[in-house]
């Protein structure tokens, strides 16, 4: 049997309160040991600490009718900082926030085409740069950057793999060329394990232990959260269902379902030449509403493979909701109830189907969390 010896106890008691704080604000010793089911004793002791170590401080008294009103403690929010950051979907993403998990500054810029891996990635440098600068906090006090990639990133090899559409990104020593530049602890994440804890955090998913986020766009990904842990798998490809194939042949759904290839059937079906290439789902999802019938021809087949795809999620992982991200987020409810509707007819247990509410930021607030995270362990090994 294990035992957790006094310190682990008392350093998994000052973790949950920085956590408790972080979502409820403002909140009482009282409070805190109702919350976490320890004692006024544990409370007081590891309170102690955090205000000695100016992580929390007392921000006056709770509103009572009668006798002595409990103090109130809120943490310092501008004790330090976090930065995250994004390069899928068209666009680099960087936010800062503080030790709140509140946004200071967020930046996005349209992503510079056709120049490969080296071009977006010193974009996101320069963007990394601008927000330090601009923001004027001290380096010092930035205590985590997290970067979402494209592709699974291995972490004993600082590389990226399995990302195509971006021309050499696998080439980049990702974290240590961010670390080198700034000198500040740094993670680097799979996009959509970011976009999955993110949703799970301050998203759609976050009254839920058990979470499939489904994420379509440039290719075709899953993550999964169950009993609140992100499941990883092996060889970290957990969730990538891109890989699922239709029957015994050789093309992939994300071969059929990717940007490219719904580009190509549109320009197929509406008779058009290569010219017509380029158009995301969104683009389609436009031009069905304002009624071309080829468009609506397309979302009608991408819904149809999207749901065998999901349907074949659900038998195995059986989540409690499942969530709509990157361009799929912009499906209309008639389009989900349709989806939700075939995966039944096979499946009979109805499902929760829902549109990612952080659309395409949910990846920041994952990397915020992450960060956030990260100086959560180095303040408790601070004290």
């Amino acid at each position: 049997m294990n035992y957790a010896m006094p310190k682990q106890i008392g350093d998994h008691n000052k973790n949950q309160m920085i956590s408790v704080l972080r979502e409820k604000g403002r909140v009482s010793r009282v409070e805190l040991s109702r919350l976490l089911g320890i004692s006024a004793t544990a409370v007081t002791r590891n309170v102690t600490k955090l205000l000695e170590n100016g992580i929390i401080r007392e921000c006056g008294a709770e509103q009572s009718v009668m006798g002595r009103k409990p103090v109130l403690m809120e943490l310092c929010r501008d004790n330090c900082y976090v930065i995250g950051a994004d390069v899928v979907g068209g666009t680099v993403k960087v936010a800062l926030a503080d030790l709140m998990g509140e946004l200071v500054k967020f930046s996005e810029t349209p992503i510079r085409r056709g120049h490969g891996g080296r071009m977006v990635f010193d974009q996101l440098l320069a963007a990394l740069r601008a927000m330090v600068e601009e923001t004027g906090i001290p380096k010092e006090k930035i205590w985590s950057i997290v970067a979402a990639t494209p592709g699974v990133f291995y972490p004993e090899r600082g590389r990226s793999d399995f990302t195509g559409f971006l021309d050499g990104w696998d080439e980049i020593d990702l974290r240590g060329e961010i670390h080198g530049a700034f000198g500040i602890d740094t993670v680097i994440e799979n996009d959509v394990n970011l976009d999955v804890i993110g949703e799970s955090w301050k998203g759609g998913g976050k009254n839920f232990v058990n979470v499939l986020y489904v994420k379509l766009g440039q290719g075709l990904a899953s993550r999964i959260v169950l009993q609140e842990k992100l499941l990883r798998g092996e060889n970290r490809l957990a969730g990538e269902i891109g890989f699922m194939r239709p029957g015994t042949g050789r093309e992939s759904y994300e071969n059929m379902l990717c940007n490219d290839a719904l580009s190509r059937r549109y320009a197929a079906l509406a008779g058009e030449g290569p010219e017509a290439g380029g158009l995301l789902l969104s683009d389609l999802l436009e031009m069905r509403a304002k009624g071309n019938g080829a468009a609506r021809q397309v979302i009608g087949e991408v819904l149809d493979n999207l749901a065998v795809v999901v349907l074949n999620s659900v038998a195995v992982l059986d989540p409690q909701v499942i969530i709509l991200g990157g361009d799929a987020s912009g499906f209309t409810p008639e389009d989900i109830a349709g989806m939700k509707a075939t995966i039944e007819e096979a499946f009979p247990v109805e499902q929760k189907i829902i549109r990612s509410s952080l659309n395409k930021k949910a990846g920041i607030h994952g990397a915020i969390r992450m960060g956030l995270d990260r100086v959560e362990e180095r303040i408790i090994a601070l004290l």
